[in-house]
């Protein structure tokens, strides 16, 4: 009976030090559950919108930031979806990265994102200043997004570099928290009004 109470308390033992491994400082697996619930809330929200249609949007939440790329076809699309987006509670910012045309993206540009997305993640984990699991890298039509937390500043600045010099991106657009500064976003409440209210 011992026995099986120790390998108990080891298997426990084992499972809080992986869990524990895989949370960054800066980073929490709360946050990460909260990223995960908003991006399938806000994503569902634009695939019931029937005022607009919203499935050329696509939505990626990183440390409360919800990035919004794509095209629709009507500023209000744009700006309806946006609201959408502020309707989950955990996301403190939204980046509305949306364009307003016509015509999608082609499967060539597509793959070529994914491909620059690649070669920026590859360079962020070259570099052993920069942690590199930290970082959501996001592309769209070669301009390159970077998401998530920096321990600095300076690590933000080097990241950004980082995918500024891979070959074939044309812009690099931050949206990183850094552990070293403090929290200017604007209190959410006040910016979901302003937002939605128009609607």
């Amino acid at each position: 009976m011992k026995i099986v109470h120790r390998l108990l308390v080891l298997a426990l033992l084992g499972l809080s030090l992986s869990a524990c491994a895989s949370v960054q400082p800066g980073r929490s697996v709360g946050r990460e559950l909260d990223d995960q619930n908003a991006s399938i809330s806000i994503k569902s929200s634009m695939l019931r919108s029937e005022e607009h249609a919203l499935s050329g949007v696509d939505v990626e939440v990183t440390e409360g930031v919800a990035l919004l790329t794509g095209q629709v076809s009507e500023t209000s699309a744009r700006i309806y979806a946006e609201c959408l987006a502020w309707s989950a509670p955990s996301v403190r910012q939204v980046a509305n990265e949306i364009t307003v045309g016509e015509g999608a993206s082609a499967v060539g540009d597509r793959a070529r994102d994914a491909w620059l997305s690649q070669r920026v993640r590859a360079s962020l984990l070259a570099d052993s200043a920069v942690r590199s699991v930290n970082y959501n890298v996001e592309t769209r039509n070669g301009v390159v997004y970077l998401l998530g937390y920096a321990r600095t500043a300076d690590e933000r600045e080097r990241a950004a570099q980082h995918a500024s010099l891979v070959d074939g991106v044309e812009r690099v657009v931050v949206y990183v928290r850094a552990g070293d500064e403090s929290d200017q976003t604007p209190l959410r409440g006040a910016r979901r009004a302003e937002m939605c209210n128009p609607i």
